[in-house]
């Protein structure tokens, strides 16, 4: 049997670390936001079992991973 490889948990992984990065470099008004999207993202399919739900706040942690790591990088380069 081939095995399949976790795209999912590697975007959302890497989406994670951009996060993190992110919440380093953000000010206190950002870090807020950026933590209560993802407290959001993952509290609601724990109260709502449903699968459209799961893939949306999937979509919705990767987007955000994106987001984030704009951010970081616009951060980075404008001081």
């Amino acid at each position: 049997m081939i095995p399949q490889i976790p795209y999912g948990s590697i975007g959302l992984g890497i989406a994670l670390i951009c996060i993190g990065l992110a919440f380093y470099e953000a000010e206190a008004t950002g870090r807020i936001v950026i933590l209560s999207v993802l407290a959001l993202s993952f509290i609601l399919p724990a109260l709502f079992s449903s699968n459209t739900l799961d893939f949306v706040c999937m979509i919705g942690r990767l987007v955000l991973g994106m987001v984030c790591f704009v951010y970081w990088k616009y951060k980075v380069a404008v001081p």
